[in-house]
């Protein structure tokens, strides 16, 4: 009983203060500018935070471990190797459209290109978002609904109303300033698990001896 208490209070107040980064966020916009492209003043930490956080999320430490595990093996590490090879193509392309001064990237091809470019563009981009979008939703209230035992719907509902109302308030500035919480918060949580996790499972020579053999 009491450790359900200390879980769903650690839940509690991680939830608030991503709410509270949302309204911390909203007292730096006074312009456009500001809420879409957080006035354009993104130092390189903040960037790395946040594009590393949009790829270290639900999908790579759940959808990846998961189809490791169900018969895709290492070749279910294309998520993470398409990752870093996208961000070595924005280094080399990000400053171009910073020197646009553009906000979004249809919008850098329909001023190059003419309207029917950017369409298609936002269309191809929109795409993947939704279901990238999707799968951080889902994998988020899996994990919510799993600590807190609660309904998977319910769960979906919370995380769904949370990070609409941070993005709302401090738009991208809130989004950076979440997602470099975030990402920290994943990659030291899943150090600090790794021990208890092989623990769990019986020790190293436990788990390499329940590894199937290779063809």
């Amino acid at each position: 009983m009491g450790t359900n208490i200390i879980v769903t209070a650690i839940v509690v107040v991680y939830l608030l203060f991503m709410l509270w980064i949302g309204w911390y966020s909203s007292t730096k916009i006074t312009n456009n500018t500001d809420f879409m492209v957080a006035g354009r003043r993104l130092g390189p930490v903040l960037m790395a935070g946040t594009l590393a956080a949009t790829e270290i999320g639900g999908g790579s430490s759940l959808g990846v471990v998961q189809n490791g595990m169900s018969g895709y093996g290492l070749s279910a590490a294309w998520y993470i190797i398409t990752m870093g090879i996208a961000f070595v193509i924005l280094s080399f392309v990000a400053p171009k459209f910073r020197a646009a001064t553009v906000k979004t990237v249809p919008e850098y091809f329909r001023r190059r290109y003419g309207k029917e470019c950017g369409l298609i563009t936002a269309i191809i981009m929109l795409l993947p978002l939704i279901g990238v979008t999707a799968g951080q939703f889902i994998a988020s209230a899996v994990v919510l609904s799993t600590m807190l035992n609660i309904d998977y719907q319910v769960a979906v509902i919370i995380v769904a109303v949370v990070v609409t109302v941070y993005s709302i308030m401090g738009g991208l500035w809130s989004v950076t300033l979440t997602d470099f919480v975030q990402v920290f918060l994943i990659v030291i949580g899943m150090i600090i698990a790794v021990p208890f996790a092989m623990n769990y499972a019986g020790g190293w020579g436990n788990v390499a001896a329940n590894v199937p053999e290779g063809p």
